[in-house]
This record gives structure tokens, sequence and C-alpha cells, in this order.
């Protein structure tokens, strides 16, 4: 669930030769070499992190450090091919019909349970395994898809997809809650921005139904997982443009 023209250089020989021998005037003057368009340059990637989180975001292209770690050079560049986008740890859109997203983040830890919003202790191995297996066994997520071998932009992991289970809700939009749940929350993966207040965890689910697919790889010793969620019912257009998203995804080290 995430790609320039370059100008071809070539010198008009025949015409070059012919200009020379011949003093073919033109209108212009001697004939001489073609001339070589000079390629457009390539919009400069935009760091999302600078940008109000779940703020409105354009169309381009954008980078995230995934582990906000500046010393390491793990980075990933997507497109953003669409208005109606918010800046998210990749990207996230929000309609009337429900939400649809993508995260790209290094997961350090699991909540326990997803309703219960403490985090798992001892926390959640460092391997892509260890997080497969912890994501397919964190209750009360229901495994869809399981965990199986992928090879994606590049680098070798597990694919698996969840989805939110028919739990009892109150409330509906952004005041949605899942009664069983404290305060309302259910909870999964914890990102590196997560870690200053604990048992915080990702929360944006929207209610029974809401499915996640994770990509979870192997970038040269770094774990990073990148997840697509969706609402049920959220229209085409928005698939399709969640989709253009995971598939302009370049991972740059």
């Amino acid at each position: 669930m995430g790609h320039g023209t370059i100008a071809t250089r070539s010198v008009a020989k025949a015409a070059l030769v012919a200009g020379l021998v011949s003093g073919i005037i033109s209108g212009c003057g001697v004939v001489g070499p073609a001339v070589t368009p000079t390629p457009s340059p390539t919009p400069a990637a935009r760091d999302i992190w600078s940008f109000e989180p779940l703020g409105p975001i354009e169309p381009g292209t954008y980078f995230i450090d995934p582990d906000l770690d500046p010393s390491t050079p793990l980075r990933v560049v997507y497109e953003v091919p669409a208005q109606g986008w918010s800046m998210w740890i990749g990207g996230a859109k929000f309609t009337d019909a429900g939400h649809v997203g993508v995260s790209i983040t290094t997961v350090v830890n699991l909540v326990r349970d997803g309703c219960q919003s403490s985090w798992a202790d001892p926390p959640v191995g460092s391997s892509v395994n260890d997080l497969a297996t912890a994501l397919t066994a964190l209750a009360p997520f229901q495994v869809t898809s399981p965990a199986t071998d992928v090879t994606i932009y590049g680098y070798s992991g597990k694919h698996m997809v969840w989805t939110v289970p028919d739990l009892p809700v109150e409330g509906e939009g952004e005041d949605l809650r899942f009664t069983g749940c404290i305060d309302g929350q259910l909870k999964s993966w914890v990102a590196p921005f997560d870690t200053s207040e604990p048992g915080d965890a990702f929360y944006g689910y929207t209610g029974p139904g809401y499915v996640e697919e994770f990509w979870i790889l192997d970038v040269e010793g770094t774990r990073l997982m990148i997840a697509a969620g969706t609402s049920p019912g959220s229209p085409s257009e928005d698939l399709a443009e969640r989709d253009a998203i995971l598939d302009s995804i370049r991972i740059d080290l």
C-alpha cells in the first residue's frame, strides 16, 4: 500500500557538417548544432515535520525522517498527489465519509492491549519478526491477512493486515469513543514521537471495520514500518490517492 525526465543530449551532426561545408544561409544565419533543452529542475522535497500537525499540505514532494534521529541517514520521500491531505507522519485525509492515511515511522513499542493504554513491558524486540509477531497477537485487533514475506521499495520484510473488530462504540465522527477502552481510545503502535508521554500510541481508528495494512521492512538494520489506514466506506478517489502515495515512496540512505 508507495516515482523525472532527463533530456537526451545529442548533436545534429549532419546539419552541422552541411552548414559548415556549404555555408547554407537561413533567415537566422548559418545552420548550427541543435540546442539541447535545459532540463526542468526537480522540485525540492519538503520536510513534512516542518508543517503544522494535521494542518493542510499542498500536492507535491515530501520527505520524512522516520526515526527522528538526524544522525542517521534514513529518510523516506513520497508524493502527495492531490488537494485535501493533511500533515501526518506521511499523510492523512479526513472527509465526512471517513479517513485514509499513510504512516511512515520506526515503531519502538506497542501497547499491551489496545484498550488498556499502557506500553508492553518488556518492549517489543527490534527485529521485523518481533514486530510482526507482536502485532499479530495484539488484542482486540483481528488479523485479516497473516504476516507473510514481502519485498517492496527495494527491501525485504513482512506484510500483514488487521481490522478493528465490532467493538461497542458511542458517538460518531471525531466524537466516536470505544466504550470498553480507557478514555474511549483504541491504541496500537508507538512511534518515536509518542515516547514523551507514557502510554501514548497511535489511536486514529475511526470505528469498527477500520483496516490497517502494514509493511515492516529491514532497511540495512533499521526497522521501518509503513502503514495504510482506511475507514470503511472511504470513497474510491481517496483510496486511489492513498495508493498513489504508497506507489511513490522512495527510501533514501
